[in-house]
């Protein structure tokens, strides 16, 4: 019977991973181009954008190291909830003419800063489960698995988005705020608070300051150095997630369609990938030869992608684009997955700021490409 429900349990965690990717997912292509095209602002000012979303996202983060742990379900119903809110209004701004662009834009601007945080809390308090349901001698394949769950939506989302005009785009935050239903109905129905579990590791309580959770968690080499990792990684992924569709529509000239079928092919490594080597690591425990390897093929991959321009004739820029981030994305993968492994088989019998500042390594990045900005 215990077998039967923690097939179950960890059944519904990898469900619950897709929906939320492939809420996030449908508006994380879309919401550069949506600032650019209706809002008719410029890459430094997008940047901006992303980066003031970033900074309050950061210290929102800061804010919640400091409070104790409450309910685990309870955070991610008024977390979702929010993330509702925020994307019907973000709907309204763009799709509507219910205001004037002199207060949609800034209305758009708000509720964008309050959706950036969201996910990367709601991944928080799903690792917390993860980490609750899951074996520290599993945890290459767990987090193989769960991180192709997350990937598999960057895979599929890009065609769909193929299929749709620049001026149609507002239409994935109602298609984003559709997949959150059966995103809680399944960590409602399946999934228990870890709290009340008797597995769970119990975490005291302390009253230590931010400051000095920081200085702990830094001192910590393994921690530092995935805090590291997941900063760049994130880094490179606002670079050629965030930004590679307008750089593609304004300097290649490609089409939605184009564009959506590179980001397609070139996201197929992850679902192909990660499970295996998170197989391979648990029994080989060789993850830092896969992340050189990995980090090794992505900076070779993504130089010879940077050389690709306009000039070359007929469609070959586009298959060459298409054939250097493919395999740019197999590093990637690499990286990823052996940092994942290392960190989650680490951070068991610690407490939960670890899982809080890996999480909002997501953030970090956009925070730089704000002073990118102003710099530029």
């Amino acid at each position: 019977m215990q077998k039967y429900i923690s097939l179950r349990v960890s059944t519904a965690l990898y469900l619950s991973v897709f929906f939320l990717a492939l809420h996030h997912v449908f508006v994380y292509f879309a919401n550069a181009s949506v600032l650019e095209f209706f809002f008719g602002l410029h890459t430094l000012q997008v940047l901006t954008v992303y980066g003031v979303a970033s900074i309050i996202g950061i210290s929102m983060f800061i804010l919640l190291s400091k409070q104790n742990k409450v309910s685990t379900k309870k955070q991610l119903y008024m977390a979702t909830l929010s993330e509702i809110t925020c994307l019907c209004i973000m709907y309204i701004a763009t799709a509507t003419h219910m205001f004037t662009p002199s207060i949609a834009l800034p209305l758009y601007i708000v509720t964008f800063c309050i959706h950036h945080l969201l996910t990367p809390y709601i991944l928080y308090n799903l690792d917390t489960l993860f980490e609750a349901y899951t074996h520290a001698a599993d945890r290459g394949k767990g987090r193989g698995i769960y991180l192709t769950m997350w990937n598999l939506p960057f895979v599929v989302v890009p065609l769909l988005l193929s299929t749709l005009s620049m001026q149609s785009l507002p239409i994935v935050y109602l298609i984003s705020v559709s997949i959150l239903f059966p995103f809680i109905l399944t960590v409602s129905a399946y999934l228990q608070d870890p709290n009340i579990q008797e597995h769970t590791i119990a975490i005291p309580s302390t009253q230590t300051s931010f400051l000095s959770k920081l200085k702990i968690f830094w001192s910590d080499r393994l921690d530092r150095l995935s805090f590291i990792t997941q900063t760049t990684l994130h880094l490179y992924y606002g670079v050629t997630g965030v930004l590679l569709p307008v750089y593609l529509y304004n300097r290649f000239g490609f089409d939605w369609g184009q564009i959506g079928i590179l980001l397609a092919v070139t996201m197929t490594p992850f679902i192909l990938t990660q499970i295996p080597f998170g197989e391979i690591e648990d029994k080989r425990h060789n993850e830092k030869f896969f992340f050189i390897l990995g980090i090794l093929v992505t900076i070779l991959c993504t130089t010879l992608a940077a050389f690709v321009n306009p000039s070359i004739a007929g469609e070959r820029s586009f298959f060459l684009l298409m054939f250097f981030l493919f395999f740019a994305r197999i590093g990637c993968g690499l990286i990823e997955i052996s940092t994942e492994s290392i960190f989650y088989k680490h951070v068991t019998e610690r407490d939960s700021f670890a899982l809080l500042m890996f999480r909002s390594a997501r953030l970090i990045p956009y925070a730089l490409g704000l002073f990118a900005a102003f710099w530029i």
